[in-house]
This record gives structure tokens, sequence and C-alpha cells, in this order.
């Protein structure tokens, strides 16, 4: 996989999940979001990205359409994430449109963070993703891809 295609399918990642970690943090995701962060490469190189993230929730909080877009100065991202919601437990794919890249996200709400897996047809990410006050801190380790670790930060009014 070519690293543009990588950081795609990791930006992708990076913004699946979030929300405020109050009364209710999945009604709490609906809207516009955005925000900045890193990317790290094995080389030792950093890119600068920002996001603008876009959630759909569904009236019972069973379901989450989630639409990003995200660019640097190398990189162009242009996804969409459909999860499920039951309980803790968290499920559902996602695409990114540009690179043609697929995979599945699978994991757990614990109440401030989702600990979530990324599973792709050429990579494996871990991802936590950090709730609160209209914030997002989110932090994503892959293997076997050039990219060694992405920090992003996202926010909305409130």
């Amino acid at each position: 996989m070519g690293r543009i295609a990588q950081f795609s399918v990791l930006a992708t990642c990076a913004v699946v999940l979030g929300g405020d970690a109050g009364a209710a943090p999945i009604d709490d995701l609906t809207g516009y979001w955005n925000g900045s962060g890193s990317v790290h490469m094995s080389n030792g190189n950093t890119e600068r990205v920002k996001c603008a993230v876009t959630y759909k929730v569904s009236e019972n909080s069973s379901q989450i359409r989630q639409t990003i877009r995200c660019a640097s100065a190398d990189y162009k991202i242009d996804a969409q994430a459909d999860l499920r919601v039951k309980g803790a437990q968290v499920s559902g794919n996602w695409e990114e449109k540009t690179y043609s890249a697929t995979g599945q996200v699978s994991g757990r709400y614990t109440g401030s963070n989702f600990v979530l897996s990324i599973q792709g047809t050429n990579f494996n990410a871990a991802m936590n993703v950090t709730l609160s006050n209209c914030k997002q801190s989110i932090n994503i380790t892959p293997q076997g891809l050039d990219v060694t670790r992405i920090s992003i930060g996202l926010g909305k009014p409130c």
C-alpha cells in the first residue's frame, strides 16, 4: 500500500468515533466538528493535518454515519463510516473514497473512551478516543505501515 493510501486509510480511522462525555455522548456527536493534528512517519517526518467531520446519529442512537474530509500539504481524504452501537459494543465499516479502501471497526465504549480495533485488507490499527466537553483526543497506532502514530484533536461549539 502506498504512502498516500496508508495516510488516507489511517486518517479515516482517526475520526471514526467521538463525542462529548456528557449525559448522552452518542447523541452529542451530531453536527460539525473540526480540528488538526499530526501524522508521524517511520522515517521521522511529521505531517500536519486539518480535518472537518460531520456526524448524523439515528433517533435511537444505535447508528452513526460519519463523513470526513482531511487535508494536509500532501494529502486529501474523503471518507465515510457507518457504525452500529449496541450497549457498550461498537461495530461497523468504513470506506475511503479517494483510494477505494475499506475495512471493519470493532470495539467498546467505556464511558469517556472508545477503545477500538480497525481491520483492513492491508493493515491493522489500535485506536483510543478520549472524550470531554465537546472535544476529542484521538490516538492511533497502526501496525505494518509507514505511519507509526496519528494524533488529532477535534472540537465543536457547545
